[in-house]
């Protein structure tokens, strides 16, 4: 095994009496002290805003494989956001108390945490216009959820490729098509218990103003055919709403990928070819018709 030329960390974004255990981030940056001309991957997990398994760590797999990626040197770094999650008291191997400040959380507080990861990030690292937003499953979900108004007082750092992978993007539709398994209703009220802002949350919907998603470079939908949890339409949705933005002919994209919902990530190579493929983007955009 050759050694890693990126040195590992977990940072917190959030200090004072408001942190909690999950604000944090796992962080890859290089060793050598290079000049930083690429991209940064920053990477949104998921777990249905609620399990206390999938977390930051769930990005390592991916990292290990794009570190040795043939791309690797247009990379700048890596990160893995953990956010607070939502109430999972019936989890079979790590419950969570009604006490616990990181594990209670409902939208938008999820998207928040995001937020300020970003911030945080930034104000390190200087990812303004340098980065990538990588979402799986509800993380996808929130990739394209962030947009400023959420943010009065600072704006957010903007994403050069925003990319999500098997996301959640309106809710209304992806409780009715699962109607049959009471499970897909009770993890969305779980996490959005108004449901009077589930239209506002639904990543379809049309806000004032416009998200950081459409003002990426490059977007990027990405969806398994063999994935059995999400259904193929969410995808469809979301590139029917992305098809409208500027330009909508060389930046957007919808790209298959292999593997059931979690193998994605677990197998480190699907994803990761995912994201090679928008750096390939991001370097050579595709031409003007």
């Amino acid at each position: 095994m050759t050694e890693s030329d990126f040195t590992q960390n977990i940072e917190k974004y959030l200090d004072g009496t408001q942190s909690t255990e999950l604000h944090t981030v796992e962080t890859w940056t290089p060793k050598s002290n290079s000049e930083d001309a690429g991209t940064w991957i920053i990477y949104i997990h998921g777990g249905a805003w609620r399990d206390p398994m999938v977390d930051s760590r769930s990005f390592e797999p991916v990292v290990a494989m794009l570190e040795n990626s043939p791309l690797k040197d247009s990379i700048s770094g890596f990160a893995s956001i953990n956010y607070r999650l939502s109430p999972y008291p019936t989890h079979p191997e790590s419950p969570s108390k009604p006490e616990d400040p990181s594990r209670n959380v409902h939208y938008p507080d999820h998207l928040l945490d995001i937020g300020r990861a970003l911030s945080y990030l930034d104000e390190k690292y200087k990812i303004d216009n340098k980065y990538m937003l990588v979402g799986h499953s509800a993380g996808a979900t929130m990739a394209f959820e962030l947009h400023n108004s959420y943010f009065p007082e600072k704006s957010l750092p903007q994403a050069s490729c925003v990319l999500g992978v098997a996301g959640i993007y309106n809710f209304e539709k992806f409780v009715e098509n699962h109607k049959e398994i009471l499970a897909y209703k009770e993890l969305m009220e779980n996490a959005f218990p108004d449901k009077s802002l589930w239209d506002k949350a639904s990543t379809t919907s049309r806000l004032p103003g416009k998200a950081l998603w459409e003002m990426a470079k490059q977007i990027v939908i990405s969806h398994s055919e063999e994935d059995e949890l999400v259904e193929n339409e969410q995808a469809s949705l979301m590139l029917d709403r992305a098809s409208v933005v500027h330009n909508a002919s060389q930046r957007v994209h919808g790209l298959k990928a292999s593997g059931k919902h979690d193998e994605i990530w677990e197998s480190g190579s699907i994803l990761a070819g995912i994201i090679e493929q928008c750096l390939e983007w991001l370097r050579s955009p595709r031409p003007s018709n």
